[in-house]
């Protein structure tokens, strides 16, 4: 949907016929985050109404995605009672993984294009009341306000101190799940994440390179401990182009998403996702030049965030996560999505 720039398209159908949208991790900013119509992203790490919500459809519109694992869960169990027209420009993706009623191999921009004038308006009124009912009912559960440092209540604020403009990269675990449930992607292209690749280290390279593509706009590396070490030594990049990008380590001393499969599937047998030697990553961002802050060290940290951002230049910020902070709702391997846990709790 992004790739095609078809955006709008997308807005102006939904609205048009009154129906609900989902997204996959790839397709954040395709649509406004507080359009009602909007339930966010779907999958492993879904809000609980949304993957439930979907799970009631009797139609899906599939534009562009894959219907992989992250998303459907047990594919055999995903959308059971819809029929599924699926458009993708890549004819292997049709079928593929779930069979559907009609595939269109197209470009979906284009798709849309052509589609919109042929769609009469409806306002479907019993189908949202049925997904408000539905909203209600399976609520995501909320951490602590007082806790500006609890992982969802940190980007929380984070987004209320970006502009909607500011392109925010990621690199891959536990934050890379919580920038996608509480981030609000206003417009496309603000989200740069390595998706279904899984890239550990992809975070502070696409950074980089959004900011030499956007001279004069701030961008944000949101990473974890571990996937900052998988290319750590760009920092002498970065600060070497004296580039305005600020590096957000949520910092648990883990592999947080390994941890957490080992606490929740493995019997909390841990092996090879702890970082004894807890690095000090601020200390190694003033080794390389670029301004560090920590802010277990803050008194007001979200202020202090609030002044790293607003001045010129490179800058690092730690932030303290607790090593037990999981992300919830969860689906478990090979389960389906409504088989979601953790539910009734959120990180930390």
């Amino acid at each position: 949907m992004i790739a095609s720039d078809a955006s709008d398209d997308l807005i102006a159908l939904a609205r048009k016929n009154a129906i609900p949208v989902v997204s996959t991790l790839n397709g954040l900013g395709a649509f406004p985050p507080d359009d009602p119509l909007f339930l966010g992203m779907l999958g492993m790490h879904a809000m609980p109404y949304t993957n439930m919500i979907i799970e009631e459809a009797d139609l899906l519109l599939a534009f562009g995605v894959r219907f992989d694992d992250r998303a459907t869960g047990k594919v055999a169990e995903f959308c059971p009672h819809a029929a599924i027209a699926h458009v993708d420009i890549d004819h292997s993706e049709i079928d593929k993984l779930r069979t559907t009623n009609l595939g269109i191999v197209a470009d979906v921009g284009e798709t849309l294009r052509q589609l919109l004038p042929l769609v009469a308006a409806d306002e479907r009124t019993h189908w949202n009341q049925c997904v408000a009912e539905i909203r209600a009912r399976f609520p995501q559960a909320a951490p602590e306000r007082e806790d500006p440092l609890r992982p969802l209540n940190f980007i929380d604020h984070l987004s209320e101190l970006l502009a909607p403009e500011t392109i925010v990269t990621t690199d891959v675990g536990q934050h890379q799940m919580w920038v996608a449930q509480a981030y609000p992607f206003r417009r496309p292209r603000t989200l740069l994440t390595s998706g279904g690749l899984g890239t550990m280290g992809f975070g502070m390279p696409a950074a980089i390179g959004a900011a030499l593509a956007n001279p004069g706009g701030r961008v944000v590396c949101i990473s974890g401990d571990g996937s900052l070490l998988m290319n750590i030594q760009e920092l002498a990049t970065l600060a070497e182009l004296a580039l305005d990008v600020s590096i957000i380590v949520m910092n648990n001393n883990h592999l947080g998403l390994v941890r957490q499969q080992q606490e929740l599937f493995y019997g909390e047998r841990y092996h090879a996702s702890r970082f004894d030697s807890r690095p000090d990553f601020v200390a190694i961002a003033n080794g390389f030049g670029l301004r560090g802050y920590d802010l277990g060290r803050a008194s007001s940290p979200i202020e202090t965030v609030a002044g790293v951002l607003s001045e010129p230049g490179p800058s690092l910020i730690n932030v303290p996560v607790h090593q037990t902070a999981n992300v919830y709702p969860m689906v478990p391997p090979g389960g389906a999505n409504h088989e979601m846990i953790g539910t009734e709790r959120v990180n930390g």
